[in-house]
């Protein structure tokens, strides 16, 4: 029997992100990856025995890298400024949020591991969720945020914003202190004109 070729289980990752993102679930297969990794796709057959595999372990994979980040949150007193650092995860970790998108084209019953892993990572999308509406209650506790305001759609907004196209000219933390900033403080002058909303 052949000894397994190794291969950097972190290369083969990154490489599944990017593949991923330029050519979608559908247009994702091994060829591609063991082209870009130089191996053989044989190889990557030794570690995960389908894309769906190798793809719900890519997306465990990055939750728990997203999810390391909320460890020490309970050091932070202030709830508008734990809400701060996990929206500057977000916009951190943007683009590993554009490759979880493609889970729900994961086929789940193409493997007891595959079922597993997404049975995790929807757990782990449970957690990242109940923390993060923890946060927003606690800051409208504080009156950091406004009472009237659902804490889902306050989630909901804060989620989304890594969808907004950055500007290139503009440093990665400029950017996510004015996102942040206008999803807090709106964005009408502080004058409205007489205009009544």
């Amino acid at each position: 029997m052949m000894a397994k070729q190794k291969m950097n289980i972190n290369e083969l990752y990154a490489v599944t992100g990017k593949i991923l993102v330029e050519k979608g679930y559908a247009g994702f297969h091994f060829k591609l990856v063991s082209d870009q990794l130089n191996v053989s796709r044989s190889t990557i057959y030794e570690y995960f025995s389908n894309k769906d595999e190798l793809i719900a372990s890519l997306m465990v994979h990055l939750m728990d890298t997203i999810m390391a980040e909320y460890e020490g949150l309970d050091r932070i007193s202030e709830p508008l400024e734990k809400l701060r650092r996990i929206f500057d995860s977000f916009m951190k970790y943007a683009h590993l949020h554009q490759i979880l998108l493609f889970a729900p084209f994961v086929n789940g019953e193409s493997s007891p591991s595959v079922k597993k892993d997404l049975v995790t990572l929807r757990q782990q999308h449970h957690t990242l969720t109940r923390v993060l509406t923890e946060v927003i209650d606690a800051c409208k506790e504080a009156g950091s945020i406004r009472q009237d305001i659902p804490s889902s759609l306050v989630a909901s907004l804060l989620f989304q914003s890594i969808q907004i196209p950055k500007n290139k000219t503009i440093e990665d933390a400029e950017w996510s202190e004015m996102i942040f900033r206008v999803l807090l403080e709106g964005y009408g002058a502080g004058d409205r004109h007489g205009v009544a909303f």
